[in-house]
């Protein structure tokens, strides 16, 4: 019960972050007036609003919010990608981006239409080519920014390592595999302390815009 209790507790705390992250990217909107902030914007509301959802459900209905994962990979998904897509200056980059969702987005939406159970479980192809395609935007423009201007490093920097631990967990597929009862090992645990992680670099993030600015 204790293993349980500290990671609802992690996870209120994560949220509460992710809400205070949220507030100061709203605050600065009208201020900065920055198409692709405004995009990180959306990003964090509607993350914040699914994690909402997905915590209250999964405190109420333990096991029974597993299609709410749907909505977060792929809300971050198509957020995300329009950051980066705007971030790349290279054309092919650009064009690569948009295919890879289009295609992507596509093959997730046949699968549900094949197979319409699929949606109360985890999608393993879902959560994974999601997840690697963005961790390969946030690392090629990660190179990007080398010895230049830091404008979203610390965000790239923060997600990467937050879905290189959040995708692992996720493809164990299924909350038997999730829960070791023998001995108890809340492995969840581990993607709230990384999601923790994730929105202190938004944080330094949001900082360093606050004090440097942006341009489009």
């Amino acid at each position: 019960m204790g293993a349980l209790f500290l990671g609802f507790v992690l996870s209120v705390f994560s949220l509460f972050l992710l809400l205070i992250n949220s507030i100061l990217f709203v605050s600065k909107v009208k201020k900065i007036n920055n198409s692709t902030y405004s995009y990180v914007t959306t990003y964090l509301v509607i993350l914040f609003i699914v994690e909402l959802f997905c915590n209250t459900i999964g405190y109420l209905y333990p096991g029974q919010n597993f299609y709410l994962s749907h909505f977060y990979f792929n809300a971050q998904f198509i957020l995300l990608s329009i950051v980066f897509y705007r971030l790349f200056k290279n054309q092919k980059l650009k064009k690569l981006v948009i295919l890879n969702y289009v295609i992507v987005t596509l093959i997730i939406l046949g699968m549900y239409i094949y197979n319409n159970q699929l949606f109360w479980q985890f999608n393993l192809f879902e959560i994974a080519m999601t997840s690697v395609l963005l961790i390969i935007y946030g690392l090629i423009h990660l190179s990007n920014t080398m010895g230049t201007n830091k404008k979203y490093f610390y965000l790239s920097v923060g997600m990467i390592l937050y879905l290189l631990c959040s995708s692992l967990i996720f493809l164990f597929g299924n909350y038997e595999l999730v829960f070791i009862e023998d001995p108890y090992i809340d492995i969840w645990i581990f993607n709230t302390l990384f999601y923790i992680v994730y929105q202190v670099f938004i944080f330094v993030e949001w900082n360093y815009i606050n004090k440097n600015g942006l341009d489009d």
